[in-house]
């Protein structure tokens, strides 16, 4: 009797092995044709945005990403966000169905001179600048040229962006978090711009005393290597209704708009057209003070307030003081010898964004000067957001002002800047109404058929336009020998500050149909370990995990092993 118990249960329990071998492999096979991956980090590190899994489902080519950050030796956040990119582009690669492919490259591996400085400077001329490491080992610091970059190629076609983010402002730590918040962005946002067919315009406003070419020859670059088209609108020669502007950028206008004018950039904002209004409301320059010590701060007309009134903002005929501002040289005598000496400016204010929004997120301070707040006016359908403010310790100054240049050496009283969070840059969306609605006149007209087109007293679709109350924001500044610097970079304290990536998000923000910018809403922490507590407790985590765990098993072995001879003796 015992003898067939026995086989009974041998016999079942080959049944129950043999039903689990089977669904094993049945899981197996499904695995390998159906596979899920569940993302239980708080931030959702591993999911990628819906605008971003759209764009990869649908890629028209196959498209190729060959990423430089790549090396034995990297430091431990550098080699996290190494890790991270690898794994984003594995989820970015299935998402494609394969027409995505990557591939990581080590710079330094590369034996032959030639071929490596090729490539340096195929890296360099796609954006892709170097950043020298120091990189800690157990026989000291020693430095490592690396280029935190990519080069994604598509067809024929071809773009490189930065993965590591400035770490001037915000420091290693936050810098480091930074690139992998923006690095899915900037991943789907190269392979769409790759990828479109129709290459985004933007035109410059022309006419009204606007800024020179060499004077935004920086950010033009910029635009360039992103794959923009640019060009110059003047009203009345060049068609601007047309339909072939996507972003119509006015940049510091010194003269006063004619109505004509006026209503052409209306009809334009009634077919949807995006525009970027930079405008120094206020006459103020620094250059000034090398004629005379001081200046009036006057309003200056250029017939625009109306418009923008009707819009939803006022710029007003202010200046915004902040002690949180970049410092100007003053020359003084010592022991005889003219010697510059740095002064806080408090008319040049470093500003900041709304952390949520995207155009402003994570962004570095950007340098302003001479800048005007800006008032929100009720008007329906229309959706306002402040992107660049003040800081806590400001004020605004009400003009006509004089302004004089020694008034820099006497220490400010911060009493008197008691304000805070002072509008500078705002941007509107919505369905704008047109400020010539019925009541155009026949020169007006006049300008419509030119341009065979027909009035517009309604808008077709919705729009958005970007207001900054200073129309230096987009000026590079100029080395004595006439060359340009990059656009952010103040001289006088050497520091870049994020006036390019201020305005480059800007007009990705107004042409983005597709809502990819939403990828640089991401939140993602990098858990280092700490390296102090490393070496203080060494000894206790090697013995907590190599020694520990030896005991306990052995404790749980004799406990499974008594468990089973009570259980099975008879």
């Amino acid at each position: 009797m015992t003898k067939k118990i026995k086989a009974a249960n041998w016999i079942q329990s080959l049944k129950r092995l043999s039903i689990g071998i089977i669904l094993i492999f049945t899981l197996l096979l499904i695995s390998q044709k159906y596979s899920y991956r569940w993302d239980l980090t708080a931030e959702k590190r591993f999911t990628l945005t819906k605008a971003s899994y759209h764009l990869l489902k649908n890629l028209k080519q196959e498209t190729l990403i060959s990423v430089y950050l790549e090396g034995d030796d990297l430091p431990a956040g550098i080699k996290n966000i190494r890790n991270h990119t690898q794994y984003l582009l594995q989820d970015m690669q299935k998402a494609s169905n394969g027409k995505l492919t990557f591939n990581f490259i080590n710079i330094n591996s590369i034996k032959n001179a030639g071929e490596k400085e090729s490539l340096q400077k195929n890296l360099i001329q796609k954006g892709v600048l170097p950043v020298n490491l120091e990189v800690n080992s157990e026989s000291g610091y020693s430095e490592k040229l690396i280029y935190p970059g990519a080069i994604i190629t598509s067809g024929n076609k071809s773009l490189g962006f930065t993965i590591l983010e400035n770490q001037t402002i915000f420091g290693t730590q936050e810098a480091l978090e930074n690139s992998l918040n923006f690095l899915e962005y900037k991943i789907v946002n190269t392979i769409s711009k790759l990828q479109q067919e129709h290459v985004p315009t933007i035109a410059y406003l022309q006419g009204h005393g606007e800024v020179s070419p060499i004077q935004v020859s920086s950010f033009n670059e910029s635009l360039s290597k992103q794959n923009f088209q640019i060009k110059k609108v003047e009203i009345g020669i060049d068609p601007l209704l047309d339909g072939k502007t996507d972003v119509l950028i006015v940049a510091k206008p010194t003269k006063r708009f004619s109505e004509e004018d006026k209503f052409i950039i209306d009809q334009y904002v009634m077919r949807g057209g995006k525009i970027l209004w930079l405008l120094d409301q206020i006459i103020a320059d620094i250059d000034s003070f090398q004629l005379v010590p001081s200046i009036f701060s006057i309003p200056r007309e250029n017939n625009l307030d109306d418009l923008l009134f009707k819009y939803g903002a006022r710029i007003n005929d202010n200046l915004v003081l902040d002690l949180y501002c970049a410092p100007i040289p003053i020359v003084e005598q010592i022991a005889g010898n003219p010697v510059p000496k740095l002064y806080p400016w408090v008319f040049y204010p470093i500003v900041r964004g709304e952390q949520k929004h995207p155009i402003v997120k994570n962004l570095d301070p950007v340098l302003l000067k001479f800048p005007s707040s800006i008032d929100t006016i009720r008007s329906e359908d229309i959706k306002k957001t402040i992107l660049l403010s003040s800081s806590n310790y400001s004020k605004t100054q009400k003009t006509p002002f004089q302004i004089s240049l020694e008034g820099a050496k006497q220490k400010p009283q911060p009493a008197l800047f008691n304000n805070k969070d002072i509008p500078m840059a705002i941007l509107l969306e919505g369905k704008f109404k047109s400020f010539y609605a019925r009541r155009a006149e026949q020169s007006q007209k006049d300008l419509i058929q030119k341009e065979n087109q027909a009035i517009l007293n309604a808008p077709e679709q919705s729009s958005k336009m970007i207001i900054v109350g200073d129309g230096d924001v987009i000026v590079n500044e100029i080395d004595p020998n006439g060359r340009p610097l990059p656009l952010g970079y103040y001289r006088f304290s050497r520091e870049t500050y994020a006036n390019k990536d201020f305005l480059l998000n800007a007009i990705e923000y107004l042409i983005d149909q597709d809502g990819l910018i939403e990828a640089r809403n991401r939140d993602i922490s990098i858990r280092l370990l700490d390296k102090g507590k490393i070496q203080d407790q060494k000894s206790l985590w090697q013995f907590l995990t190599v020694i520990a765990p030896i005991p306990i098993l052995l404790i749980m072995g004799i406990i499974l092993n008594l468990r089973r001879r009570k259980k099975y003796t008879r």
